[in-house]
């Protein structure tokens, strides 16, 4: 009879236990941490983590000092810090940018007229009565029997492009209709400009097409850039890339005797063939450039039984630095983005670390330099401490609202893959549904760091409660995040109150992500892209 009673205490302390190690993970995941990075990563003191600037050592050294209190392991052989070369390029523009046009000269204003910079490593970049070139939208997109060049010489020509392509606005199913495509980005713009020879590149500034006002574009001009430091000198990108304002653009087609509206009609036609524009443009740069390197900050959690396959959690810790001034202030805090994800990520490497021991390695890289174009992630993925075929999954996040817990998990680029239902079975159990991204349009699954894992075919979650906010309901919390990105996004405003604050919904979401984070490390599944995905084929190789 005690044997018998003996073995049930067993039972049931052994389901207890198990109980608890199964849920001790997601407990470790506290607001008051989540505040605390918040805080002190968005503090003035850190002036805006710009890389390159005394203000990384402050941030790499916190985030780094985070991780080795929680345990990780130093990941790039026994340091904390993968170093990323840079090239950083300062540009001084010319007043104004001039275009001779049938009806007279044309001159825009730097900054609130137009805005340009250049990779290029050389010190003095003119346009000297280049050639304006129309191209709709600088696309070259074989699967959609679509060429913008048509074949165009473009030696020393100027092109002009509209930002988006040619499904925005649109129920077609040309291209994807509403969703940008990657052929939509400004960054592939300017490089398929340079792949065709072309001495700049202008884009049309358009804020619903783009996903930004143009103060954000404003914001970035005579700035410092930061882009990897090349072998050629960026010999074989354009001299001038850059945008234009919508009012600009009007004035320019009107000179050549078209509307705005008609020159749009005619991008969007499927036959669209380049026009020689009536205009020559003519413009000057002065560039300051030096060789510089940031760091990637990363720890590991080694894998019990399958080390060599990861999954991948990112949150980049950079951001605009001191900047252009707004009402009195210059620091570009950056609170929501991205010290929000940095605190995310280090408290969901904290509940992995006090849970069970995972049969597959968890990495977390807080990586730099995705406000200038995703370089760290970018780095990551072609110099990698795994394998991209031995690479699982990539969950990242960016830009975490202080709204409180939502109803929704919004996946940027839903559809994409089967993590989405990984991800769903965890917002289930939180009483959460699953929300496309109500922007689509915006290209935001190009635009933080999950991308350089995805075009290496390393399938990838980033998702976050975003469109349906607990404390106000979806409409109104849609007026909020709407108000967010015309007034806060890239501006001084992006700070961290905590008396205003609610930070409920991050804690929530740590939980969700880690929940799904530690389903895929111990399983031995690799999740697939689905079929319509045109980065299945990039995976499919690469496992074979």
């Amino acid at each position: 009879m005690m044997k018998n009673v003996i073995l049930c205490l067993l039972t049931i302390l052994s389901i207890s236990c198990s109980y608890l190690l199964k849920n001790s993970g997601e407990d470790a995941i506290l607001y008051k941490n989540i505040g605390k990075h918040i805080s002190i990563l968005s503090s003035d003191k850190f002036t805006g983590r710009m890389p390159t600037t005394g203000a990384e050592k402050l941030t790499t050294d916190y985030i780094s000092s985070q991780m080795k209190e929680i345990g990780l392991e130093p990941a790039n052989n026994g340091s904390y810090f993968q170093e990323v070369p840079l090239l950083s390029v300062s540009s001084k523009l010319a007043n104004s940018l001039d275009f001779e046009t049938p009806k007279g000269t044309l001159k825009l204003s730097k900054l609130t007229e137009y805005v340009a910079f250049s990779r290029r490593m050389e010190e003095e970049l003119s346009l000297n009565q280049s050639q304006l070139i129309f191209a709709g939208f600088g696309i070259t997109a074989p699967e959609y029997n679509r060429d913008d060049f048509q074949g165009m010489d473009l030696t020393g020509k100027t092109i002009l492009v509209f930002v988006n392509d040619p499904g925005y606005g649109t129920n077609d199913t040309y291209f994807k209709g509403n969703t940008m495509t990657y052929y939509g980005r400004w960054t592939y713009k300017f490089e398929e400009a340079a792949r065709r020879g072309a001495k700049g590149c202008l884009i049309v500034h358009e804020t619903g097409q783009a996903g930004y006002p143009w103060q954000v574009v404003r914001n970035n001009g005579e700035t410092t850039k930061l882009y990897l430091n090349p072998e050629n000198g960026n010999k074989d990108r354009c001299a001038f890339e850059g945008w234009i304002s919508k009012s600009s653009a009007e004035q320019l087609f009107s000179a050549c005797g078209m509307s705005f509206e008609q020159a749009k009609q005619m991008a969007l036609q499927k036959d669209f063939k380049p026009q020689i524009l009536p205009v020559k443009v003519s413009g000057k740069m002065f560039n300051h450039f030096e060789t510089k390197t940031s760091k990637n900050v990363c720890g590991l959690i080694r894998g019990s039984k399958r080390p060599d396959e990861a999954i991948v959690f990112t949150a980049h810790w950079d951001h605009l630095g001191i900047g252009t001034k707004v009402n009195g202030d210059s620091i570009y805090n950056g609170a929501t983005d991205n010290a929000s994800a940095v605190a995310w990520m280090l408290e969901i490497a904290r509940a992995f670390k006090t849970a069970q021991p995972v049969e597959r390695s968890v990495l977390f890289i807080s990586v730099t330099c995705e406000e200038s174009g995703l370089l760290g992630s970018g780095y990551y993925a072609e110099h990698p401490f795994f394998p991209m075929n031995k690479t699982v999954a990539c969950i990242n996040t960016d830009v975490m609202l202080f709204l409180g817990k939502f109803k929704d998990v919004m996946i940027t680029g839903s559809g994409q893959s089967e993590l989405d239902e990984w991800v769903n079975r965890e917002a289930v159990k939180q009483g959460r549904y699953l929300a496309p991204d109500p922007n689509p349009e915006n290209g935001m699954f190009f635009r933080s760091d999950q991308f350089p894992f995805v075009k290496q075919g390393v399938p990838a979650i980033y998702a976050k409660g975003y469109v349906d906010a607990v404390k106000y309901g979806k409409v109104e919390t849609m007026k909020i995040v709407d108000k967010y990105w015309k007034e806060t996004y890239h501006t001084p405003s992006d700070e961290y109150h905590p008396e205003t604050a609610d930070l409920s919904g991050i804690v929530e979401d740590a939980k969700l992500l880690y929940q799904v984070g530690t389903n895929l490390a111990n399983s031995s599944a690799w999740p697939a892209w689905n079929k319509d995905s045109e980065f299945k084929a990039v995976r499919d190789q690469s496992r074979k």
